[in-house]
């Protein structure tokens, strides 16, 4: 069995900070800590980190390898000199790779989550089409997956797109399934063919969906709006040709009727 991952989001805290004494900016801060086991063949090589993070920067962490915090900035340095100082604290630190990681190590293998591997389901669609530019953005939405670790890439005409790719983080649905939604910002011809490729552990070869302009739903709202419009023009043709027609028929008959009547006798 390979390596296998599990992650605790363990705190998430949010709160105004004044800027300066008298000033009406605010701004906010978030401070959150992760609880990390990292497992390799089983539970023979666990590692366990417990990390604090400020603002997205994790400032210091504890490293069940090492047996101590370590510290990556001056604000972590200053937790990781008083919190090394602490036995007790160290202890229940070092404990967490048994107590914790090992233990939820169970609970996931009888769950079935260990080796669990469901492939991607991948969707493209157009999220917009302003009439007062030529960028448009294009949605990969991928769902459906386990493991959540994936990387997926867009390409248009066969040459991939870096510069203007946006994504998401891994959500996690609640259900041991994860989607990722992955965004390209272009412009697009007629002629062009975009792709989404993912690649995921669950699929033996990368997995590509492709999509053309033709394809959209405007696309198809437009060629059904015209479709619609052409047989509605057909069958008011061929109703008023009837009506047309019949009111020919009738006016021809009656003025025969009338003919006949004053024939001299």
């Amino acid at each position: 069995m390979g390596a296998f991952s599990l992650l605790v989001v363990c705190a998430l805290l949010t709160a105004p900070l004044m800027l300066a004494a008298g000033s009406s900016d605010v701004g906010d801060f978030v401070e959150s800590g992760t609880n990390e086991c990292h497992f390799i063949n089983g539970t023979q090589r666990v590692r366990f980190l417990d990390r604090y993070i400020y603002n997205q920067e994790n400032d210091v962490y504890f490293d069940s390898d090492v047996g101590y915090f370590v510290w990556n900035n001056e604000f972590g340095k200053i937790d990781a000199d008083i919190w090394n100082k602490d036995k007790d604290l160290l202890a229940q630190e070092r404990s967490s790779v048994e107590r914790f990681c090992i233990y939820n190590y169970g609970v996931a293998e009888a769950s079935g989550a260990i080796g669990r591997r469901v492939e991607p389901s991948i969707k493209i669609s157009l999220m917009n089409e302003p009439s007062h530019t030529q960028q448009h953005m294009l949605v990969c939405n991928v769902f459906n997956f386990y493991p959540p670790e994936i990387e997926v890439k867009w390409y248009r005409n066969g040459q991939e797109e870096t510069a203007q790719v946006q994504f998401t983080e891994p959500h996690h649905n609640g259900d041991w399934s994860y989607q990722i939604v992955v965004m390209l910002e272009t412009e697009i011809q007629r002629d062009d063919t975009f792709t989404c490729e993912v690649h995921h552990r669950s699929l033996e070869a990368p997995h590509q969906v492709h999509w053309h302009p033709q394809s959209s739903d405007a696309a198809k709202n437009k060629m059904a709006t015209g479709i619609v419009g052409f047989v509605l023009g057909v069958v008011f043709l061929i109703v008023g040709a009837v009506i047309y027609l019949r009111g020919r028929k009738v006016q021809t008959s009656f003025r025969g009727h009338q003919n006949e009547r004053f024939l001299p006798q």
